[in-house]
């Protein structure tokens, strides 16, 4: 589904609107001598390692399944043949059900995003408004009339970046939000042109662990894809994908800063690898949009790091 051009922008608070379009996942990587090799990788099939990425069972032991590199509910298309045994894709996907319900569950319901169940995609949403100053009210209407908050959260950076010790809290647990009220909003409520009404922040109620574990499985499939299976030492990131390793600050998080501007209209999510050496060690990262050609003039979506791990040859 093309968005561009459509009435569907999301609003912050503080920057303005710009429109929210459909469009490509976008690779990009960027290594030690700066050169940047954009591909786009959606809709493409890759074939089988042969075994799962995640815990390395064979195919000739094990069913496997296909993994796709972005979930197919954010429109995802990039699929990994075979790539995960049944044991791994369903915690994938309880993690990823965080990430595409929890968090941008309304989001994709206004823009549209693609769906294996269509006929469950609702039709109609409830909101609260108060009116003049008066008692909440909820209101049901359809989904194209319903006011969209987005809440993205963000944690500061991962430890390995930052030199903290290992643990399991996030050094903060914030959100950026985006909000777009419909421009039928006024008739949507039956206002007079004297009446004024308030539309409070729903609440956001985000398992911050689940949601950065399905962002390290995002930028570890790409690192496979572009690394190979065995092409780096993966230590621990699978067991964090798993829920076997607790201390998920240490490797995923994001800035705490505004995020730039969104991306061009083709980008619709976008993974940037890289090689950095912060105080002297050599480590891989990869660098995560979702939905980055969405957000305000000034400010697109966040910006995610996930610490894949260090190249072979490297202490």
């Amino acid at each position: 589904m093309d968005l561009a051009g459509c009435s569907c922008p999301l609003i912050s608070d503080r920057h303005g609107t710009t429109s929210a379009t459909h469009a490509k996942l976008t690779r990009v990587h960027l290594l030690e001598n700066g050169a940047l090799e954009p591909d786009l990788i959606d809709r493409r099939i890759y074939p089988s390692f042969g075994e799962c990425i995640y815990c390395g069972a064979k195919a000739a032991d094990v069913k496997l399944t296909d993994e796709h590199v972005v979930p197919f509910a954010l429109g995802g298309n990039a699929v990994i043949t075979d790539g995960s045994c049944q044991p791994c894709a369903v915690e994938t996907s309880k993690v990823e059900r965080e990430l595409c319900k929890a968090v941008l569950g309304d989001f994709r319901n206004s823009v549209g995003e693609q769906t294996r169940r269509p006929k469950d995609r609702p039709t109609t949403g409830s909101f609260v408004a108060s009116i003049n100053h008066g008692p909440r009210q909820i209101f049901t209407v359809p989904i194209a009339d319903m006011p969209l908050f987005t809440a993205m959260p963000v944690w500061g950076l991962p430890g390995l970046i930052t030199g903290a010790p290992p643990t399991d809290q996030f050094q903060e647990e914030k959100a950026h939000v985006f909000w777009h009220v419909p421009p039928t909003m006024r008739d949507t409520l039956a206002l007079n042109p004297w009446d004024v009404a308030e539309l409070p922040y729903p609440e956001f109620r985000i398992d911050n662990h689940k949601v950065a574990r399905a962002i390290a499985k995002i930028g570890f499939c790409e690192a496979v894809l572009f690394w190979g299976l065995h092409g780096f030492r993966r230590l621990v990131l699978p067991d964090l994908i798993m829920g076997r390793y607790p201390l998920v600050p240490h490797f995923v998080g994001t800035p705490l800063m505004n995020p730039d501007p969104p991306l061009e209209a083709k980008a619709k999510h976008s993974v940037k690898l890289s090689v950095i050496r912060p105080r002297g060690m050599r480590l891989l990262l990869a660098q995560i949009r979702l939905y980055g050609n969405s957000g305000v003039a000034d400010h697109g979506m966040p910006e995610y790091y996930v610490v894949v791990d260090a190249p072979r040859g490297t202490g």
